[in-house]
Order: C-alpha cells, then sequence, then structure tokens
C-alpha cells in the first residue's frame, strides 16, 4: 500500500478523487467530506497537499478561498500547520539533527518531501533558515 493510500485508509470518512483538472491552478481542495488533489503532481506532491487538505477538512469551517479575510487565512495556516504536523512530526524532524546528512536535499529524499516543504516545515518548527541544523 502506498503512502497515499495508508493516509486516505486513516481518515476513511472523506471521499477522495484525483482530477487532472482543477479550478483555479488549485493543488487541492476540501468541499465538505470530498477532498480532490490535483493529479497532475507527484505522489509526493498528491502526499504533501493531501495531509493538507485532510487538515482543512478536519479544522475549517466555510468557504475560505477569500484570503483577504482575516479569519479565512487563520484557518489556511492552521490546516497547513496541522498537515505538516502530521505528515513530519517534530521528533521526526529533530532526529535528522542528530544525524550526520551532507545537505538537506539528503534529508528531503529521505523523508520522500520536496526540500522547499522540507524548508517550509523546518521554518514551522524554529529551525534555521534551509537547514536542519
Amino acid at each position: 500500500m502506498t503512502d497515499i493510500e495508508q493516509l486516505m485508509a486513516r481518515y476513511p470518512q472523506f471521499e477522495y478523487q484525483f482530477k487532472h483538472s482543477m479550478p483555479d491552478g488549485l493543488k487541492g481542495l476540501t468541499i465538505n467530506d470530498k477532498i480532490i488533489i490535483s493529479a497532475d503532481l507527484s505522489d509526493c506532491e498528491k502526499l504533501q497537499w493531501l495531509y493538507e487538505e485532510i487538515g482543512h477538512a478536519l479544522t475549517s469551517a466555510g468557504d475560505i478561498t477569500d484570503y483577504h479575510a482575516g479569519s479565512n487565512c487563520q484557518q489556511e495556516k492552521r490546516a497547513r500547520k496541522w498537515g505538516m504536523e502530521h505528515h513530519i512530526p517534530y521528533k521526526e524532524i529533530m532526529k535528522y539533527k542528530k544525524d550526520s546528512y551532507e545537505t538537506d536535499y539528503d534529508i528531503a529524499n529521505d523523508l520522500g518531501v520536496q526540500i522547499d516543504y522540507l524548508h517550509t516545515v523546518g521554518f514551522m518548527y524554529g529551525l534555521k533558515y534551509k537547514s536542519v541544523d
């Protein structure tokens, strides 16, 4: 079973769809109990977006597509944080601080995530710029 399939199995209350044409170029979208992810993404990107959209389904309320509204921005941040914390828990990323890796690219590869995503998770956990040190 792939990581994507395992994650969807942990949250069976949602309906999952992977579509090639997403509205407004979105990578993921949650409508009620339906989570839609762009089928045009790599598997690691799909997984990253799937975590965030599950975060939206569990923590957001209403239509939050207008990012100019303050509460919508808060809900977006909360869902994104939920996704990152569940995808790469703090304890998991801290073990990389103890290991000797040549670059963050090696860590991202080991975790199966994009380097930009790794850095975003690191920032969320208060780590240094572009480094898990």
